[in-house]
């Protein structure tokens, strides 16, 4: 989930996986794959970047997870130990 800023102000969060497209119209427009839509204050460089956030989390939780089954630490990891 990415956390948005509404037009008003107000906190929401959307699952990034419903996310059909991004555009800008001045505001900035988040459509869902459901047809609903919200056009929120955050600019489309920082609804891209909450998305890469997001999904780097979600792939270093599985790579600690995976890291951890083989019984390496994050810290040779990042150093570049395998």
């Amino acid at each position: 989930m990415i956390k948005l800023i509404g037009l008003d102000g107000s906190i929401f969060y959307v699952n990034y996986f419903q996310i059909l497209c991004i555009e800008l119209i001045p505001e900035t427009k988040v459509l869902l794959t459901n047809g609903r839509y919200y056009l929120v204050k955050d600019s489309i460089e920082s609804v891209q970047k909450k998305i890469e956030t997001f999904l780097h989390g979600c792939i270093t939780l599985e790579d600690r997870d995976l890291l951890a089954e083989a019984g390496i630490s994050n810290l040779q990891y990042e150093g570049g130990v395998r």
